[in-house]
């Protein structure tokens, strides 16, 4: 019985320490102009293989548009 406790225990380790860091962050692109009223909102699920979902987050302006990335 020990040995079998032993066996079952020394797999769950193993299975433990295997698992994967892939994951997916679910994002959402909004993107404002001064020129136009308004925002467009976009969601989408975006698939990592390392890291945190918030090194995702970005924003950024170009010619008068600016873009917000957030990913939860």
């Amino acid at each position: 019985m020990k040995k079998i406790l032993l066996g079952l225990s020394v797999i769950a380790l193993i299975s433990f320490a295997s698992c994967s860091k892939e994951k997916d962050c679910k994002c959402t692109k909004t993107t404002t102009s001064d020129l136009i009223e308004g925002a467009t909102i976009i969601e989408y699920v975006d698939h990592i293989d390392d890291g945190k979902c918030s090194d995702l987050n970005k924003e950024d302006t170009k010619l008068g548009i600016k873009v917000v990335v957030k990913c939860k």
